[in-house]
């Protein structure tokens, strides 16, 4: 959530800008990126979320002040345009509206100096109590289950900690929302054999979901994340925050998609589906994306810092790009699929409408199956592709099932995507890879309006969508039957989003990651003191004798995200604090 402030400040060059506690100015210093717009006017930009140590900026009430030399200097604001600070204001609900983070702006009491003010706070709200006696035993034991649950997965986890070599080559591919090894993870693992570094790394495994989750296999995660020095994900990995240390183990989120259209993350803040103030996305050592372009909006999503976020390319592009290897899909596809064989295959594949995976869903309803039917013709079939959010296959009447044609049972969507003619999607991350091929798209956004309000999205649809957008069903028939559709969107999309179109994604983040660390400028871990700032003047000059003094770097919780009630409770309490 960036606030950006325009300053003018005449006279010498600023050194630096900060938020100062307006009880005790300067005694503590929270440092304001900034730069030069022009000789006396600078540019302030502050991400409230992602401010001190990955959390927000803390509960107060700021001055904002520069400073030159050794001298602060507290902002002031034109007091005849005072009412539009309220308009400013931002109020952010978010832990199932339990929540709300709130940044005001307003003018100090003193009428001698009437500085500019910036308050920000966080309030909450318990779960409240069940209603019946029952329902408050019942959530009693359960609360007294996962508090035991939780302290003997730490338990194992500090054992193995414990046996972690400082320098070892400990490395574990883990995911908490697929069965097996796929995709980014795949891609580096099989990579790494390729080049025989199995041989210099021990390997560990833990593939979950909520299906095959177990108190054995849970147990089995703690003892393979305590031994780890490198941590890879490609998911949500919510077990970060009870387990994992990213101050000594590397934490590398190889996030599963690409760039699409909806918000997600820390980029819903305030809406449905934002995650708490603190939340496992923020543990992560680092994240991969495609392109610089990316990295700001990894960056928000995940609540982390640009710096944390390297523009490696994607690994399972690798094999999506392998020379050949569309021909062999294909053949194997119209083995499965013969009545495809020698035809426009046109895939259908958009994202859920829901929630998430609890109610999600597609509304088929929108599908005149029977208009579709007819729209193919003899040379063209559809390919039905469901979110795998969605269990239940898609509601093809049987007998428009030689053109219409359910394609659950592929066990790799890139695959499809490689023998696909046109894909018919959304708002769905599939168009990343797709746009690879520059074949065309249509986006069928029956629900636009709907989804751009309630889930929210990076940028304006119509100018982010690479490729025609039908908002009707009888607008998606007629692009189906036109003889050919542009593709200078989907080639503009590619050169926003791909900085690297080659096979080499999987040996980027191999090297760059894995067999060394990446030099990145932090973002500073706490506030400063202003005396701090002084002696490092002053030790800076040849003609003073001062001693170097250590800066205050007050230790931070990035522990916990909530699942239970009890832990609602706990964010909140953590919110008063602060």
């Amino acid at each position: 959530m960036n606030l950006t402030f325009v300053v003018e400040f005449s006279g010498d060059e600023v050194d630096d800008f900060y938020l100062t506690s307006n009880a005790n100015p300067g005694e503590k210093l929270f440092p304001v990126t900034f730069e030069r717009i022009d000789a006396t006017r600078y540019n302030l930009k502050i991400n409230v979320t992602l401010f001190n140590r990955r959390g927000q900026v803390p509960n107060g009430t700021y001055f904002l002040v520069a400073r030159t030399g050794a001298e602060l200097h507290p902002a002031d604001f034109p007091l005849g345009r005072v009412a539009e600070l309220d308009e400013r204001s931002r109020a952010f609900v978010y832990n199932k509206n339990r929540s709300a983070y709130t940044v005001t702006f307003g003018i100090s009491d003193d009428e001698e100096a009437p500085h500019f003010l910036m308050r920000t706070y966080s309030f909450g709200r318990s779960a409240g109590k069940p209603s019946t006696a029952r329902a408050r035993i019942k959530s009693k034991v359960r609360s007294k289950w996962v508090k035991t649950k939780r302290k003997a997965l730490r338990g194992v986890f500090a054992v193995a900690a414990r046996r972690r070599p400082a320098e070892g080559n400990n490395v574990l591919f883990a995911s908490e929302a697929r069965p097996n090894m796929q995709g980014n993870l795949k891609a580096v693992h099989d990579r790494m054999l390729e080049r025989g570094l199995d041989k210099d790394f021990n390997f560990g495994y833990s593939f979950r979901t909520g299906r095959t989750s177990s108190r054995q296999n849970a147990l089995n995660l703690a003892w393979q994340m305590g031994k780890a020095n490198t941590i890879l994900i490609d998911d949500y990995f919510a077990v970060l925050k009870d387990l994992g240390d990213r101050n000594n183990q590397k934490i590398v989120q190889l996030w599963h998609a690409g760039s699409g259209f909806k918000s997600v993350g820390y980029s819903r803040f305030g809406q449905y589906g934002s995650p708490n103030l603190r939340n496992a996305h923020r543990l992560y050592s680092y994240a991969i994306c495609g392109s610089q372009h990316l990295r700001d909006v990894y960056s928000e999503a995940f609540g982390i810092e640009r710096e944390s976020v390297l523009a490696t390319g994607l690994p399972r592009i690798d094999g999506f790009l392998r020379a050949g290897r569309a021909g062999e899909v294909r053949v194997e596809f119209e083995a499965s699929f013969p009545s495809t064989q020698g035809k426009r295959k046109i895939l259908l594949a958009p994202t859920f409408r829901g929630r998430g995976s609890g109610d999600a869903h597609y509304d088929y309803e929108e599908i005149d199956f029977a208009a579709l039917y007819e729209a193919c013709g003899e040379d063209s079939v559809v390919l039905f592709r469901q979110h795998h959010f969605i269990p239940d296959p898609a509601p093809i009447p049987a007998e428009f099932s030689d053109r219409l044609i359910d394609v659950a049972s592929c066990p790799d969507t890139n695959d499809l995507l490689l023998i696909s003619d046109v894909l018919i999607t959304d708002y769905s991350s599939v168009i990343y890879e797709y746009s690879l091929l520059e074949k065309p798209m249509i986006f069928f956004a029956y629900d636009l309006e709907t989804y751009s309000a309630t889930r929210g999205m990076h940028r304006a649809y119509e100018e982010a969508a690479p490729g025609s957008i039908a908002t009707t069903f009888d607008e998606l028939i007629s692009l189906l039957r036109e003889p050919e559709l542009s593709v200078e969107k989907t080639k503009e999309f590619v050169r926003e989003n791909f900085d690297y179109v080659d096979t080499n994604n999987s040996d980027r983040v191999i090297d760059s990651l894995i067999l060394s660390d990446p030099v990145v400028d932090s973002a500073p871990s706490g506030p400063l003191r202003y005396e701090d700032l002084i002696e490092q003047d002053l030790e800076e000059d040849p003609d003073n004798d001062a001693e170097e003094d250590s800066s205050h770097n007050p230790e931070g919780d990035e522990s916990t995200a909530d699942t239970t009630e009890e832990e609602n409770n706990e964010e909140n309490e953590w919110q008063t604090s602060q």
